[in-house]
């Protein structure tokens, strides 16, 4: 898979978990490498398991699921403005 650069790309850490229900979520903490500090960057991914089943059947094929997104932004008020002038 190639990797293209997108402007304003940070360093982070993710990391999965899957509930009992076999719901999934990915925790991406910005900025804080190994960190789950509370005024941390954060973002969270949340697919339900048959939108997880229907990401992983087709990998790489970029096909889009649904899914619902959290973002807590408290160490960069610039990124929160990029992000709202963005959507």
């Amino acid at each position: 898979m190639s990797q293209h650069m997108i402007p304003g790309v940070v360093d982070g850490t993710l990391t999965p978990a899957v509930d009992p229900d076999g719901n999934v979520s990915f925790h991406i903490v910005i900025r804080d490498i190994d960190s789950r500090r509370k005024d941390a960057d954060y973002v969270e991914i949340v697919l339900t398991a048959q939108d997880a089943r229907a990401l992983m059947a087709r990998p790489g094929q970029g096909a889009p699921v649904p899914c619902s997104v959290g973002v807590r932004l408290n160490t960069a008020p610039a990124c929160a403005s990029a992000l709202q002038e963005s959507s």
